[in-house]
């Protein structure tokens, strides 16, 4: 029996896709003792809601998006003052109730390119709340507040620890939603807490650092002067090695307001 040119050629494409698609799977390792999500629960929630539920991007280009939670706070500015001298954007999953507290800070950040993301009205395990309450007191208020401030509401939502139904899933699907979740988690948030130093989260970075990565920090949250220090350290040493820094939604190639 022949084989047409055309079935050669599409069996060569999709296994050439298949090779250089970015596996989504956590690479920093899972942390007893800290009420963390198992990583292999939102793995399968990637593999069960493909293309909806994203650990890091869809391919091999050597691209990253770094990621803050939780404010925005008066950390932020900050924050922004360090990624605007290294001429890169970044993309931000905010807090309902910070964004009503500084929504100036909100307007500057999308003012300045970057992307603003849902991450709950007051950071709950989202999958202990219904569907509908996680909806009604998490997802709407939130987006809400960001139409009233930006004029338009984003398409990202992370889920506070990583946590989220498939009911929850499947309602960000109906609302054109995306969940992110994160394939570095850099312990910035740990390295607060024990008081540690800037190097051990730039350190987690270069160590775990790969192509499409997404990159899990906090603006927010805690005290964060050792998460700017961080950024402003190693986003040179990882331009070095090639890498460009986009927001979430140009990694994944979606929207991201609606």
């Amino acid at each position: 029996m022949k084989t047409s040119k055309a079935l050669l050629i599409g069996v060569f494409s999709m296994t050439l896709l298949n090779a250089t698609a970015a596996e989504q799977k956590i690479r920093t390792p899972f942390l007893d003792g800290w009420d963390q999500i198992p990583l292999a629960e939102m793995e399968k929630k990637a593999a069960d809601f493909a293309g909806a539920y994203w650990i890091a991007g869809p391919g091999q280009r050597k691209q990253m998006a770094l990621t803050f939670d939780d404010g925005p706070t008066e950390h932020t500015r900050e924050l922004l003052k360090v990624l605007k001298k290294h001429n890169i954007h970044a993309t931000f999953f905010w807090l309902g109730k910070q964004a009503e507290q500084f929504p100036n800070i909100v307007k500057e950040a999308a003012a300045a390119g970057h992307t603003i993301g849902n991450h709950s009205y007051d950071h709950p395990y989202s999958s202990k709340l219904s569907a509908s309450v996680f909806n009604s007191s998490q997802i709407v208020p939130t987006q809400k507040i960001f139409q009233s401030i930006l004029g338009f509401a984003p398409t990202l939502f992370r889920p506070p620890y990583g946590d989220l139904s498939d009911a929850e899933m499947a309602l960000l699907q109906k609302n054109n939603m995306h969940a992110i979740s994160w394939s570095v988690d850099t312990r910035d948030w740990l390295v607060a807490w024990n008081k540690g130093q800037p190097a051990e989260i730039e350190k987690v970075v270069l160590n775990y650092a790969h192509p499409e990565a997404i990159v899990l920090m906090h603006d927010g949250g805690g005290p964060r002067q050792s998460t700017i220090a961080a950024v402003d350290a190693f986003i040179p040493k990882l331009k070095e090695q090639g890498y460009e820094f986009i927001t979430v939604d140009k990694l994944l190639g979606v929207a991201g307001k609606q």
